[in-house]
């Protein structure tokens, strides 16, 4: 696991008391509520995420089975409080993440920045603050996760936290979307009204990707960040928990690249009394450099054309 490896957990088992309807399946958009958050967290780089289902979960765990998301569930979340979702989550996740951001499955417009800001904030717990109000995401870090699974208060994750000998740090943050939560109708028409107005505010952006083929797909920007975190970690098992992916996908992207290429990416050492091992030959650093550098030539001439054609149909529009 790499180093401050931060994981989130979405809590989604209850069912709400004012709305008739499956919250997180809500539309937002182009797409819905649960799916909108996670989408968020995966663009912030969070990894783990978990789901922790109830109510109809079959149903919302189908819905986002494509995301990449792990899904428990909390069968008895009509007798149980939010509190137990919090801790069957942090069950799982302790071993795999060395911070975990929380989230209510029903407040999804927290920016990717602000989920970033709040998985470095300092303190071993930490709550997001807008205009002097608290909001979510709440950070956990390692140090307190034992705490909060052994408290016993009755007070749920609030009392935990305040009964923590370390306190609690507040994160002032320009986000209003750590505030926007789904309680009742008026919120969720409130909610999408604050999407759409912040849509319509965004400046409009563009993403483009360089994929080598020959003649199939062979190499692309997945594949560069892969053999530099293999690089980086010393392994490929190191660097597919750190990616987030199974090693049999990290070593198909490996050999595919080296098959169509004809290019040698890493050395190898098989594990033994010593441990294993994995590098960037010299050869592949030289690739993995002439691609990156291609890329940044790419990206260059393309925010030039984005810049030149979109601000002229700005200006005759």
């Amino acid at each position: 696991m790499g180093t401050n490896r931060t994981g989130a957990i979405i809590l989604a088992a209850g069912k709400s008391k004012y709305m008739d309807e499956l919250k997180p399946m809500l539309k937002l958009g182009q797409t819905t509520m649960i799916q909108r958050e996670i989408d968020t967290l995966r663009t912030a780089g969070l990894s783990p995420i978990v789901v922790v289902t109830g109510y109809q979960a079959e149903e919302l765990e189908k819905h986002i089975a494509h995301r990449g998301a792990v899904c428990i569930r909390n069968r008895r979340y009509e007798t149980s409080q939010m509190y137990a979702s919090i801790c069957m989550g942090l069950r799982y996740i302790q071993k795999k993440a060395d911070r975990v951001l929380l989230f209510p499955s029903d407040v999804p417009l927290v920016s990717a920045e602000t989920i970033e800001k709040m998985a470095k904030a300092p303190g071993s717990a930490a709550v997001p603050v807008h205009d002097g109000r608290r909001g979510h995401p709440v950070m956990l870090s390692r140090e307190i996760f034992q705490h909060v699974l052994s408290y016993r208060g009755g007070q749920g994750l609030r009392g935990a936290m305040d009964d923590w000998e370390d306190g609690v740090t507040l994160v002032e943050l320009e986000d209003p979307g750590i505030l926007l939560d789904t309680n009742t109708k008026q919120d969720y028409e409130s909610l999408l009204q604050y999407e759409k107005d912040s849509r319509e505010q965004t400046e409009l952006g563009f993403r483009c990707e360089v994929t080598l083929f020959r003649p199939q797909d062979c190499f692309d920007g997945r594949t560069a960040a892969f053999l530099e975190a293999v690089d980086e970690a010393g392994s490929m098992l190191a660097a597919c928990q750190k990616r987030d992916i199974s090693y049999s996908k990290g070593w198909k992207m490996v050999k595919t690249a080296e098959d169509q290429l004809g290019i040698v990416f890493l050395s190898r050492q098989p594990g033994g009394s010593r441990g294993g091992f994995s590098a960037l030959t010299a050869e592949g650093r030289a690739f993995l450099e002439r691609y990156r550098l291609l890329e940044k030539r790419v990206n260059e001439a393309a925010q030039a054309a984005f810049e030149e054609i979109f601000s002229e149909k700005e200006e005759n529009g």
